[in-house]
C-alpha cells in the first residue's frame, strides 16, 4: 500500500520538450493535486531554458527546462515520469536516484538495456513502464487475455494504426495486446500483427478473436493524446509513496482478476 501522507503530487518530467512531454507538463502545472517540480531535457535540445509550460494563473511561471538531473535533492519529487527516448531513460534512473521518488515510463521502443535497468532500479522504488498510458488500452489488455483464455482454438489477429511520423511498428502497445493473447494461452503468430501508418491517426488498436461462424473485436481508439497524458498523471497518483517493485497499469486499475 501507498505510504504517502501529502495530497499533493509532485512530479519532474524528463522528455519535458516533446509533443507528449510538453503536455504533460502543461497539465501537471495547472491542475491540482499536481506540482510541477522540474523539467528536464537531453542536454543539446533547443527547449533547454525556456519555462517548460505556460503560466499558471494560480501557480505563476513553470519551472525552466534544465538538461540534466542534478538540480534535485532527496523528496524534490515523489514521482518522476519520462516520456523521452530510450536514450534517456539513464537520465529518467538518475532522476529518480536523486530525488528519492518512483519512477513512471511510457517512452515506447525500450532496449532489452533499458529494460534490464529498469528492472534492477524496481528492487529500490516502485517502477512503472508501460507503452501506452490510456487507462482503456490497460482494460483492454485485461479483456484480451480473458478473452484468449475464454475462446480457444479461435484464431487471433490484430490491427494497429498510426500517425505517418510513428516510428515502430508494430506499436508497443500493440506487442503488449499480443502478450495479452499469448498470456491468456492464444496462438498468436507475429506475421498476423498488421501496422498500418499514415495520416495523424493517434493510436488505433483492434484484436480480433475468429471461430466458426463468428469473431469478436476488442477495439481501442484514442482521439486526443490527452488520454495518455491524464492516464500517466492517474499513474502517478497511484504510484506516489508505493513500495519498490514492478507495476504495471494493470495494477493502478487493479484488473488482476479479470
Amino acid at each position: 500500500m501507498s505510504t504517502r501522507v501529502s495530497q499533493s503530487v509532485r512530479v519532474v518530467i524528463v522528455g519535458a520538450g516533446g509533443r507528449m512531454g510538453s503536455r504533460l507538463a502543461a497539465l501537471a502545472h495547472s491542475e491540482a493535486p499536481f506540482i510541477l517540480a522540474g523539467a528536464i531535457e537531453a542536454p543539446g535540445s533547443p527547449c533547454i531554458g525556456r519555462e517548460a509550460a505556460p503560466s499558471s494563473a494560480s501557480r505563476g511561471a513553470a519551472p525552466k527546462i534544465v538538461d540534466s538531473a542534478a538540480f534535485l535533492a532527496p523528496s524534490a519529487a515523489e514521482v518522476v515520469i519520462d516520456f523521452s527516448s530510450d536514450a534517456g531513460v539513464p537520465i529518467a534512473i538518475d532522476a529518480a536516484q536523486r530525488a528519492r521518488a518512483a519512477l513512471l515510463v511510457g517512452t515506447t521502443a525500450l532496449s532489452d538495456a533499458s529494460i534490464a535497468a529498469l528492472r534492477a532500479e524496481s528492487a529500490q522504488r516502485a517502477v512503472l513502464v508501460s507503452p501506452n498510458m490510456s487507462l482503456g488500452v490497460a482494460l483492454a489488455a485485461a479483456l484480451v487475455r480473458r478473452a484468449a483464455s475464454t475462446l480457444k482454438g479461435y484464431d487471433s489477429a490484430i490491427v494497429e494504426a498510426h500517425h505517418s511520423a510513428k516510428k515502430d511498428a508494430p506499436s508497443g502497445t500493440a506487442l503488449r495486446l499480443a502478450q495479452a493473447v499469448r498470456d491468456g494461452g492464444g496462438s498468436l503468430p507475429d506475421a498476423q500483427i498488421l501496422a498500418i501508418r499514415g495520416g495523424d491517426v493517434v493510436g488505433e488498436h483492434t484484436v480480433r478473436f475468429a471461430g466458426p461462424g463468428g469473431y469478436l473485436e476488442i477495439t481501442h481508439r484514442a482521439t486526443s493524446r490527452d488520454v495518455f497524458v491524464r492516464g500517466a498523471l492517474r499513474a502517478a497518483t497511484w504510484l506516489a509513496g508505493r513500495a519498490p517493485g514492478w507495476y504495471t497499469m494493470e495494477d493502478v486499475l487493479e484488473l488482476g482478476a479479470v
